[in-house]
This record gives C-alpha cells, sequence and structure tokens, in this order.
C-alpha cells in the first residue's frame, strides 16, 4: 500500500540523517516504526519488552525497604 506522508522540515531532516547512518531508507524507519508503535497498542504493552515485563528480581538481594532506615531525613523546605 503506497500513501503520502507530510513531514515538516526538521523531522524530514532527521529522518534523512537517521536513515543514512543507519544504512536504512526513509520508507523502512518510517514502516519499523509504524510496525512497532502498532504493536505496542494493538498488545497493550505499555512500551518495555519482555524481558524486562518478565523479570522476578534477584532471589537473595536484600529488599530495598530492608534499607529504609539508612536514609538520611529530607532538609527543610524553605518554601513550606
Amino acid at each position: 500500500m503506497n500513501f503520502n506522508l507530510y513531514l515538516d522540515d526538521k523531522t524530514g531532516r532527521e529522518l534523512d540523517k537517521t536513515a543514512r547512518k543507519l544504512g536504512e531508507t526513509r520508507s523502512g524507519l518510517i514502516r519499523k516504526a509504524v510496525r512497532e508503535w502498532l504493536g505496542k497498542k494493538a498488545l497493550g504493552n505499555p512500551g518495555w519488552p519482555p524481558i524486562v515485563l518478565e523479570w522476578q528480581g534477584v532471589p537473595d538481594f536484600p529488599a530495598f525497604e530492608s534499607h529504609r532506615g539508612e536514609l538520611l531525613p529530607p532538609p527543610d523546605d524553605p518554601l513550606a
């Protein structure tokens, strides 16, 4: 499917520069960007890759809250 896409000059220059840097065509970059965006929207994906969403943590690593007592109190707020 073919269609026209109009970009402002700055966006067009950035697209050209990035395409040259990556050895891609403008159309190829736009196609990849649209596919990625549609994939995120269709899957309800908040943008995090699956490896991040599936990560369960490190079992023997202490919980962050276990160190809360070591934190310094916040400084006085001069605007309060």
